[in-house]
Formats: structure tokens, C-alpha cells, sequence
């Protein structure tokens, strides 16, 4: 059996949210705003939410790593316009 990296772990755990990119290439979790270009814009983009730091993930690639300024729970796992990745 192929083992897959832990980029491509299952990615629906309680650290996991889902965002779309937007037109400015700003995504936005916990009121927090982050660019990853704006050449990826309207895509959907992953984020692992930890106590210190957030880190955007668009497929296998890790785009960015920062760290967190807000605290407390994010509330939406999936923000308008993401949708969860159909199960296999």
C-alpha cells in the first residue's frame, strides 16, 4: 500500500477550517487576514488552526506559516463559497 505524506493527511480534524481564496488573494480565519496571492484567487484553501500559528495548504503545498494573533475557537469550519472535499 502507497503511504501518502502527511501533506495529504486527512485534513477534516478539529485543527482543520476551509476557506476561499479571495479576489485580492486574502484568505481569513479568526478575523485574522492573510495574502497567498492573488493568483490564487477563488481557490479553496485549507488552513490548520494550532494555539500559535495558522498554515494555508492549497492541495500538497504548504503557501504560507504565521503566526496566530487571535485566540479562542474559529467558528466556521467552512466559510461561504468552500466546500468540504467530496469523500473517496
Amino acid at each position: 500500500a502507497a503511504v501518502e505524506p502527511a501533506c495529504a493527511a486527512d485534513r477534516d480534524g478539529d485543527g482543520w477550517v476551509s476557506r476561499k481564496v479571495g479576489p485580492n488573494g486574502v484568505v481569513c480565519v479568526a478575523w485574522q487576514q492573510v495574502s497567498v496571492g492573488k493568483h490564487r484567487a477563488g481557490s479553496r484553501c485549507d488552513v490548520l488552526v494550532t494555539d500559535q500559528v495558522l498554515q494555508f495548504w492549497i492541495g500538497s503545498e504548504l503557501l504560507k506559516t504565521v503566526t496566530r494573533t487571535s485566540s479562542g475557537e474559529v467558528r466556521k469550519k467552512h466559510a461561504a463559497g468552500s466546500r468540504p472535499r467530496p469523500r473517496v
